[in-house]
């Protein structure tokens, strides 16, 4: 896909009938948002990948998310300032937003969840397993995709 979706990985696979939930994910490492991505899916939920929080933006603007994971550290805006303007927009302001991030500062996490975010993850303490539970706080169950 492209326009607001960018770096989409959303291809249409097989199994697009067994996802339930549809998951924004926003990290300018391709490698991590596209890695974190196939995770997403692998767990039984549509997952869209964009590169930065511009684009972040433009497609919550012309899209429903049930959860948006978002990377902080990004050129041009950053992950809280994207948290601040989808928390002040009537349309979005509703929608689950995880930051995910290398930091780990106390800090850090509490201003982030004084703008609203919902979560915080840490990069390296999150594994495949984990990744599944924090996934179904937010989403719908549904079944493993092989």
């Amino acid at each position: 896909m492209t326009g607001a979706q960018g770096n989409s990985i959303d291809s249409g696979t097989p199994w697009s009938e067994a996802l339930r939930g549809r998951v924004l994910i926003v990290d300018d490492d391709a490698g991590t948002g596209r890695l974190l991505a196939l995770l997403v899916r692998h767990h039984g939920h549509h997952a869209d990948y964009v590169d930065n929080g511009y684009k972040a933006l433009d497609y919550l603007s012309e899209n429903l998310a049930d959860l948006v994971i978002l990377d902080v550290m990004m050129p041009e805006i950053d992950g809280l300032e994207v948290l601040e303007r989808v928390r002040k927009n009537p349309h979005t302001a509703n929608v689950p937003v995880v930051m995910f991030s290398a930091l780990s500062d106390p800090q850090f996490t509490q201003r982030a969840r004084e703008i609203g975010a919902n979560d915080y993850w840490v990069k390296a303490s999150l594994d495949f397993q984990s990744l599944g539970h924090r996934l179904a706080v937010f989403l719908p169950p549904t079944k493993q995709v092989d």
